[in-house]
């Protein structure tokens, strides 16, 4: 089982129509719908193809409620800003092992599902790394394209992972998770320039 936490910030200032007064600061921090998040932990461990999940990696506490055995809590870290009239931006895939939890830490197929729930969730950073450098450079035309852009990598992003997860029957189907474990390889390779 997956969740999208929805940790975004962008630092979106001098996209605003006005200019910003002096000495305030530069940039308006947005961060939506966090409520469920734990305030308390932010700790978060960035995707790398070298680094796999370990069932250490799921400090949680399980919801004794929930009918799945794991539960993987990644996000889209953006970070997106003007200065100078210049677009930089960075989007991270991250981790948050005080969200995530299992009730069975002995099981390897889960872990393997759960760390492909994280491999899906890189593929869409780096997509949205690509549709962000599609933006172009400049400020002028960001305030309008910027929050369409991240908006829609979102959306995307969660519609895939309930996709997974429903096809797969959330791991329980070793066949559709070994094909998902071959498509997603396949993208990570395709999309490696946006890594």
């Amino acid at each position: 089982m997956f969740i999208i936490t929805l940790l975004l910030s962008l630092l979106v200032g001098l996209l605003l129509p006005h200019s910003t007064p002096a000495g305030s600061p530069e940039s308006v921090i947005y961060v939506p719908n966090t409520a469920h998040l734990s305030v308390s932990n932010n700790e978060q461990l960035a995707w790398s193809a070298n680094r796999k999940l370990n069932w250490e990696d799921f400090r949680g506490t399980p919801e004794s409620d929930n009918p799945h055995h794991a539960l993987t809590a990644a996000n889209l870290a953006v970070d997106a800003r003007c200065k100078d009239n210049k677009f930089y931006y960075e989007v991270k895939c991250v981790f948050l092992p005080g969200e995530s939890w299992s009730k069975n830490k002995k099981s390897e197929k889960l872990l393997a599902h759960e760390q492909l729930h994280f491999d899906l969730t890189e593929v869409h950073a780096r997509l949205l790394r690509r549709e962000l450098k599609e933006l172009g450079m400049s400020c002028g035309n960001l305030k309008t394209n910027l929050n369409t852009t991240v908006g829609n990598a979102f959306k995307a992003w969660k519609a895939e992972q309930d996709h997974f997860d429903k096809v797969s029957r959330h791991g329980l189907d070793a066949q559709v998770q070994q094909d998902w474990n071959e498509r997603i390889s396949q993208r990570l390779k395709e999309l490696d320039a946006w890594k």
